[in-house]
C-alpha cells in the first residue's frame, strides 16, 4: 500500500474511535515517509484522545524537530502543558508562536484564554486586544473580551470585599 491509502485509513479508523488501529496505520505511514508533518499530527492526536499526553508531547517535538516552525504543533504542546498544569510553558510556547508568526490568530486566542483562566485580566484584555485588531470581527475573542471586561469591572466594583449588589432594593 502507499502511503496516502494507510494515512486514509488510520484517518478512519480515528474518526471511529479505534485508537489501536489508527496508531498502527499512523506508525506505519511514518515509516514510509518520515517526513510528512501530517502524520505526526495524527499521531499526538490519537495519543490525547487516548489521554496520554507524554506520547502526544514526545510525537510533537519529534515533529518540531523536523518542521520547527510549525505553529500547529506549537499550539497543540501548549494546550497539552495547560492540561498538565504547566501554566508557565504552556505561555512560553504559545509566545513562541506567536513570535514565528504574529499574524497567527490561533496561538493568541490560545494565550488569551489562559492569560483569562488564570484570572491574569490585564494580560487577556491586551492579548484579546492584539487578536481584535488583525481580525476585528472574530466572534470568540469578541465574546470572551465582553466576558472578561464584565468580570473586571464586577471586581472593581467589589474591591472592598463588599458584594455588588445585582438587584438594587426597590422603593
Amino acid at each position: 500500500m502507499d502511503y496516502r491509502t494507510v494515512f486514509n485509513a488510520g484517518r478512519l479508523f480515528l474518526k471511529e474511535g479505534n485508537f489501536t488501529e489508527a496508531l498502527r496505520c499512523f506508525e506505519d505511514a511514518s515509516k514510509m515517509s518520515p517526513d510528512k508533518e501530517e502524520t505526526y499530527l495524527a499521531l499526538g492526536e490519537v495519543y490525547e484522545r487516548m489521554g496520554r499526553y507524554g506520547s502526544a508531547k514526545q510525537i510533537y517535538r519529534l515533529a518540531l524537530e523536523i518542521h520547527p516552525d510549525n505553529i500547529e504543533i506549537l499550539v497543540r504542546i501548549a494546550r497539552i502543558l495547560e492540561k498538565e498544569g504547566d501554566y508557565y510553558r504552556a505561555v512560553e510556547t504559545y509566545q513562541k508562536a506567536i513570535e514565528i508568526n504574529p499574524r497567527s490568530l490561533v496561538p493568541r486566542f490560545g494565550l488569551a484564554q489562559l492569560y483569562q483562566r488564570y484570572d491574569m485580566f490585564d494580560e487577556a484584555r491586551e492579548t484579546y486586544e492584539a487578536l481584535l485588531a488583525l481580525e476585528p470581527n472574530h466572534p470568540l475573542a469578541l465574546r470572551n473580551l465582553g466576558r472578561l471586561l464584565f468580570q473586571m469591572e464586577a471586581l472593581a466594583d467589589n474591591k472592598d470585599g463588599v458584594a455588588v449588589e445585582c438587584f438594587p432594593a426597590q422603593a
